[in-house]
């Protein structure tokens, strides 16, 4: 039943070439690093490189981009599977369903009825929830172990899918520390298995750390996965709003949960409580709050939600508020949005591809989606276009930006695709604009981006310009 509602609740996205501009990168680098690509090096983005290994997997089965959408579906069914079995071991079966079915509904209210990347990750979280949750039971034995072993291996995988991850994965770890040490007491028998799974949990991000420091890329890789993220300035505009938002569009399953907490005891109550506060931080600890920032709290709230039907008048109110915010705010059949998108995008590839010239084609402020359609290789390593257009991405890679620019027009690029929008990082907007104004024709001109419909330029036929 799930898996079929993930299906109904997506169908409508399946084909869409502009859902987000994230994801439609994600599978765009995917085909890069399937073909060759080393993430970091030759493709640039700060997401952990099990991200990158992710979508290329994807693309290994097909390069056309619904296999990363059909695939999110099935991630999507899956993580509400995972949630009906902890939510299982709190309600009868009837009302654990219903967390995995407020889970499906939910994601899609949040930017989730793509491919963004806790629709990918949250599986492996809530595959180690539930696996946590059935350790105590038989934690004596060697099932119970093998148990909490699964776990951490887990929510270290998820760790190379998306850094913040981590706190969840943290919390986990206190909490098979604390079922030890309360079984066998702080003995060397605990102390051993307490580090055993620190292992488990760290070894996927270990093994990717070694391949780039054995490879020669060690610099490469330290700067994604630390550094830039201390470069890049923190957003002052509209994040408290944006918070603001989310907060009252969560207020059914905050009020839900809230409700459960009360009513579940214990260990559950322990874990859960652990597991909220760990999600809370991982949330706060990139304050930009765009909706998808949101995704990974789904899943403690879901897998809680439905305990609060034990008051089943107010248990009811508060998820059928939970079910029915989604249908309110968010068209689960929007099929002429895709078709739409489709024809737009069908547009800009044509010109792309009739555009005359022997360089190469760079999309500074667009679909990167437009590389993979149109067979074309990323020019740079800083193919998503945030890294070039936007002020906040400004040098945050190993990479300067505005000399990396400079390099890409000296390759004299036949078509330039850029948006009719402004440009954060004015330095490289200025060069990009005057090379296209200067040196190149309009070829096409279509509306992407749904609920923004900002023109997508396709400047083609460019001519090489003059020896200075």
């Amino acid at each position: 039943m799930l898996t079929l509602l993930a299906i109904v609740t997506r169908m409508a996205t399946y084909g869409h070439p502009d859902l987000h501009v994230d994801e439609a990168f994600y599978f765009a680098a995917g085909v890069e690093v399937a073909q060759g690509a080393v993430p970091f090096v030759d493709v640039w983005d700060r997401k952990p490189p099990g991200h990158f290994m992710l979508f290329a997997a994807l693309a290994m089965i097909s390069n056309c981009f619904v296999t990363y959408q059909i695939a999110a579906t099935l991630f999507a069914a899956a993580t509400a599977i995972a949630i009906y079995t902890i939510a299982r071991r709190l309600v009868p079966p009837w009302q654990a369903s219903l967390g995995g079915v407020i889970y499906l509904l939910s994601i899609c209210l949040f930017h989730g009825q793509g491919g963004q990347s806790p629709i990918f990750y949250n599986l492996f979280m809530a595959s180690a929830a539930a696996a946590l949750l059935a350790a105590p039971t038989a934690f004596d034995r060697r099932r119970g172990q093998a148990f909490v072993a699964t776990a951490m291996l887990l929510a270290g995988i998820a760790i190379t899918i998306k850094t913040t991850a981590v706190f969840e994965a943290i919390w986990f770890g206190i909490f098979a520390a604390l079922l030890q040490v309360r079984s066998s007491g702080l003995g060397a028998v605990s102390l051993r298995r307490i580090i055993g799974w620190i292992v488990l949990g760290a070894l996927p991000t270990l093994l990717f750390a070694a391949w780039y420091a054995a490879s020669g890329y060690w610099d490469e890789y330290w700067t994604a996965m630390v550094l830039s993220n201390l470069r890049k300035p923190v957003e002052e505009t509209g994040n408290l709003s944006r918070l603001a938002i989310l907060v009252m569009m969560l207020l059914p399953l905050l009020a839900a949960s809230s409700v459960a907490m009360v009513r579940i005891a214990g260990l559950e109550k322990g874990f859960f409580a652990g597991w909220l506060a760990a999600a809370v931080i991982g949330f706060l600890s990139v304050p930009a709050f765009y909706l998808h920032y949101t995704l990974p709290l789904l899943v403690p709230l879901c897998a809680l939600t439905p305990v609060a039907l034990g008051l089943p008048r107010l248990g009811a109110t508060l998820l059928g508020t939970a079910a029915v915010t989604p249908a309110l705010f968010y068209s689960f059949f929007d099929f002429a949005d895709t078709r739409k998108a489709q024809a737009a995008m069908n547009v800009l590839l044509e010109a792309v591809e009739r555009s005359e010239g022997d360089g190469p084609v760079l999309i500074y402020h667009g679909p990167p989606l437009l590389y993979t359609l149109s067979g074309t290789k990323f020019p740079t390593a800083l193919s998503f276009p945030n890294h070039l257009h936007s002020a906040a991405e400004r040098n945050v890679s190993h990479i300067d930006t505005l000399s990396e620019v400079r390099r890409l027009l000296a390759l004299d690029p036949a078509t330039i695709v850029d948006r009719k929008t402004a440009a954060t990082n004015t330095q490289t907007a200025a060069l990009v604009r005057s090379y296209a104004r200067e040196n190149c024709r309009v070829l096409a001109s279509e509306p992407m981006m749904k609920g923004w419909d900002i023109e997508v330029v396709v400047h083609g036929d460019c001519k090489a310009p003059a020896p200075q």
